[in-house]
């Protein structure tokens, strides 16, 4: 079965889910991409990976003469994105994009890099449908040990005899690219120039519910929960309740560590 196939029938399945826990948490990260690319003189701009579209607005904000354009693999994330009002959005493969070469002034790529078996050959295929000298603003993970409680779930699932996750490593590339030396190294190997990188920090303060609430549903645990008879599964569930519910307030605070770029096709 092709990974990327796989991935994108998760992510639809889960949509739902994930506007209402996880988007609202990384969509804010976005938002210094957008304030660092020339959007304010752009009439075209693709936002590749687009998801439920929760940046799309902020992204229209900061581009406010173009048409912008949400594509994405997952039919149910661009269902629930279409929900909320988006309208010019189209279902494509990120490594087979249908947009003709050299159409946009900018594009973006929020956290969804990593998910490309060839990142090198997505971001070329990304430049192929930038005009010279356009723009490619990304956002993706840095060195980051994930949300609270994450060594929590691994160990209660590893106890109670849930099967590995079944997520293909393939589309799980976050180690390729988590410093600016390696994202950095994958931007030249796919042929953009003037590129800059930099980091940032976010901070999330989560609630247990929260926390259990977003794994549950569209988070790892979710993945590997549904290995486990539904008595074994609650019971999990009810182990890393309890164990988060003893965790200082200060446990729950998620230091958000990511990394952003921006470049340009050569002119």
């Amino acid at each position: 079965m092709d990974p990327s196939a796989g991935l994108a029938r998760e992510y639809s399945e889960k949509a739902a889910a994930y506007e209402r826990h996880w988007a609202p948490v990384i969509a804010p990260m976005a938002t210094p991409l957008f304030e660092a690319l020339p959007l304010a003189a752009a009439r075209r701009v693709v936002d590749v990976g687009t998801g439920t579209g929760s940046h799309l607005g902020a992204l229209a904000e900061a581009a406010r003469q173009a048409c912008i354009v949400g594509v994405d693999r997952a039919d149910g994330m661009l269902r629930v994105a279409r929900g909320c009002g988006y309208r010019h959005l189209a279902a494509m493969d990120a490594g087979r994009l249908a947009l003709q070469p050299g159409a946009f002034d900018v594009a973006t790529l929020v956290f969804m890099l990593f998910h490309l078996p060839d990142p090198v050959a997505g971001l070329r295929e990304v430049r192929r449908a930038l005009r010279e000298g356009g723009a490619l603003g990304l956002v993706t993970w840095g060195q980051d040990e994930g949300v609270p409680g994450l060594g929590i779930w691994k160990e209660a699932l590893d106890a109670h005899g849930a099967a590995p996750d079944p997520r293909d490593p393939s589309v799980m590339q976050q180690t390729r690219m988590d410093t600016p030396e390696k994202l950095g190294a994958l931007l030249s190997a796919a042929g953009y120039a003037d590129t800059r990188i930099w980091s940032r920090t976010f901070e999330h303060r989560w609630s247990v519910a929260a926390l259990v609430e977003v794994q549950v549903t569209c988070g790892m645990a979710a993945r590997r929960l549904v290995s486990l008879p539904p008595a074994a599964a609650a019971a999990c569930e009810a182990r890393v309740t309890a164990r988060l519910s003893l965790l200082p307030a200060a446990a729950l605070v998620h230091h958000a560590r990511v990394l952003l770029a921006v470049a340009r096709t050569p002119s």
